[in-house]
């Protein structure tokens, strides 16, 4: 059989947002270049996929499944014996799939696996999945294992249902006691999902600081952030201490959250991706994809929330409070200047204040790495 074969899109379907993920696989054998692929979401239950360097002109099949770990018995061919690098797939099940290429003939083990990286909720703030990124050594992170989020309390039923077949059975959110009173997270009540969060008060004495300056400027606001980003691992150690612990034994799917879904869970995730040896680049890249993903940050209702949980800033000029929702590479960086100036290493920060010991860490990629 040749050509393509499309599924039936039911009417009504809808996709609000569009993304691309893009990663890297090792080279199957016999192919001379790295495997890349792209899957984007273009509503209506269409998803385009491009890829390449499966092999100059051999011949790929793409396999659709409801797991990213399921067997060739368990994949559904929608794309067979595909030439040009390219192909658009239409799904019946708003339900969270993956795809699996392979050149034709090697479906079995050897292939790419692909999925959107940011789930496609309804009430959903910045929740996206850490899989697919390469490691150093060529391995990648397990798709459907460990989830990123903003705060979940606008989720819907329909977002319940979606999340329901994900399976994930720990939450750990990193929000202040009053962002959780006044935005709790009503999901995992209604799921019976393990939660755990802490009762602490948000540290403001940078944009304290920043408020009381007599002309601040953006590039002072920058400063601020970057400051308050070089001390969030150690202000959060708390709630890092606990999410690595639940990772190491083996308590997957797991979610982590804040509000914004971009500091504390962007240094969170900067930390799981670095402990399982993804290159700083594209740490540092998934972290800045928070800027493409919650555009609402620079809206006008974004400034109002921000202003409604520190009122101090109601003081601040917009282009001076523009800074406060970016998500800056020079913020993680910062982040990690702090940590490898104070303990040598991000190992270094995980052994001596999270205590995750080299032992921690290979059990940590045993378990989420492929």
């Amino acid at each position: 059989m040749t050509g393509r074969r499309k599924l039936t899109t039911p009417a009504g379907a809808a996709s609000a947002l569009a993304v691309v993920l893009t990663l890297c696989a090792p080279p199957p054998a016999g192919a001379t270049s790295h495997a890349d692929a792209q899957v984007e979401r273009t509503g209506a239950g269409e998803y385009r996929l491009h890829w390449s360097g499966m092999g100059e002109g051999v011949p790929v099949d793409v396999f659709v499944a409801a797991h990213p770990d399921a067997p060739a018995s368990a994949r559904r061919l929608v794309v067979d014996d595909d030439r040009d690098g390219e192909a658009t797939i239409h799904l019946e099940s708003r339900d969270r799939r993956y795809f699996f290429l392979a050149r034709e003939g090697s479906e079995g083990s050897k292939g790419l696996w692909v999925a959107e990286r940011v789930l496609p909720l309804q009430g959903g703030r910045n929740f996206r999945d850490l899989g697919g990124y390469r490691t150093s050594d060529g391995r990648h992170v397990r798709w459907g294992k460990v989830y990123r989020s903003g705060t979940m309390s606008e989720l819907t039923d329909a977002d319940y249902e979606y999340l329901s077949h994900l399976g994930i059975r720990v939450i750990c959110d990193f929000r202040t006691t009053s962002e959780r009173q006044a935005q709790p997270n009503l999901w995992q009540r209604a799921a019976g999902i393990d939660y755990w969060a802490r009762d602490y008060a948000a540290s403001v004495g940078r944009l304290d600081a920043l408020v009381s300056m007599p002309s601040p400027t953006p590039a002072d606001a920058t400063t601020a952030i970057a400051a308050g980003y070089r001390e969030l691992p150690f202000e959060q150690a708390e709630a890092f201490r606990v999410m690595f612990g639940r990772l190491v034994a083996g308590e997957t799917p797991l979610a982590f959250n804040c509000t914004a879904g971009k500091d504390r869970t962007g240094v969170a995730a900067a930390l799981i991706l670095t402990a399982l040896g993804v290159p700083r680049e594209t740490v540092i890249a998934d972290y800045a994809l928070s800027d493409r993903i919650v555009a609402a940050s620079t809206t006008q209702a974004g400034n109002a929330k921000l202003r409604e949980s520190y009122p101090f800033l109601a003081k601040l000029p917009p282009d001076v409070l523009a800074p406060l929702f970016r998500a800056d590479p020079a913020y993680i960086e910062a982040m990690f200047a702090a940590v490898e100036q104070r303990h040598g290493s991000v190992a270094g920060y995980l052994r001596d204040v999270l205590g995750v010991s080299d032992h921690d860490l290979e059990v940590l990629r045993a378990q989420l790495l492929e």
